[in-house]
């Protein structure tokens, strides 16, 4: 091969050396870029990680409360249930004493005590003391059931206040309860959010990695690429070298067969011959180069 050609395919190699060093040394900028950002995602995986298990721990303790309420509730209307069943009662029992709610109990109490002290001061026939103690039998009558629809009244006002305080109460727990569904609800959004947030640079941390595999089997082939041209630099060098010197060689092949021709002539002339002419007619001279 022509030392042109020799020299030509050197420089594109070399110059193809250059360019592919260049590439290797982006690829190592870029990958280290993104081992940077990998880094990044995997720290924000991490926060959001972080903070999912906090939220659920307060979603845990929200459930916690929401369910002591949710008891505090059952056994609330449970209590409530049943005072609303004896107000019910009382109410039908007082229903059927109704009659005797606007009896005035002192008035009949005046009158048997006033009936009662005639039977003992007076001196009455046996039909009018009879009457008196039918009478007095009635009116007894009369005032046990006043008595009794008296003390349904109070009753139904104080099972009706219970049911009031009760009913208001249970309005608070529903309340309380409706809240803690509420940031309950609202801390599993922020989670879903998260979540989604979350996926997000999981997606973007998959890209990256595949990148930084897909850089890293480039950087092997490319150094892989190098080493192979590097050899091939090397053996053009070598081939450079040995055109060099073979043509090196070829000139003073000529170089010494034209002196050995003016020495052959010398002699054939009959001239005297020097010892420099001996050497080089004998070959001396050419060991010499």
């Amino acid at each position: 091969m022509a030392e042109e050609e020799l020299l030509k395919q050197i420089t594109e190699l070399r110059d193809e050396l250059k360019r592919l060093e260049e590439y290797k040394l982006n690829i190592r900028q870029r990958i280290s870029e993104l081992k940077s950002l990998k880094s990044k995602y995997l720290e924000t995986i991490r926060a959001y990680r972080d903070k999912i298990e906090e939220i659920r721990k307060a979603i845990k303790d929200l459930e916690v409360k929401r369910n002591e309420v949710i008891i505090k509730r059952r056994e609330l209307i449970s209590k409530l249930r049943d005072i609303k069943n004896e107000f019910f009662s009382k109410r039908r029992e007082f229903s059927e004493l109704s009659s005797f709610s606007k009896v005035s109990i002192d008035s009949l109490r005046k009158k048997i005590d006033s009936m009662e002290w005639r039977i003992i001061t007076e001196s009455l026939p046996i039909q009018e003391e009879n009457k008196i103690i039918k009478e007095i039998g009635r009116l007894e009558g009369m005032l046990s059931k006043a008595l009794e629809a008296k003390k349904l009244s109070g009753e139904l006002l104080d099972l009706r206040a219970q049911i009031s305080s009760l009913t208001i109460e249970l309005n608070e727990l529903n309340n309380v309860f409706d809240k803690l569904t509420s940031e309950i609800n609202v801390r599993r959004e922020e989670i879903r959010n998260i979540n989604k947030s979350r996926d997000e640079i999981k997606r973007k941390l998959s890209e990256v990695s595949e990148e930084i595999r897909n850089l890293v089997q480039s950087l092997i082939n490319t150094a892989s690429k190098i080493n192979e041209l590097r050899e091939r630099y090397a053996s053009l060098n070598q081939k450079l070298k040995e055109v060099r010197i073979a043509k090196t060689k070829a000139a003073e092949e000529k170089i010494i067969e034209e002196k050995k021709k003016l020495v052959e002539e010398k002699r054939r002339r009959g001239e005297r011959l020097t010892f420099e002419d001996l050497r080089i007619l004998y070959g001396e001279y050419h060991e010499q180069l």
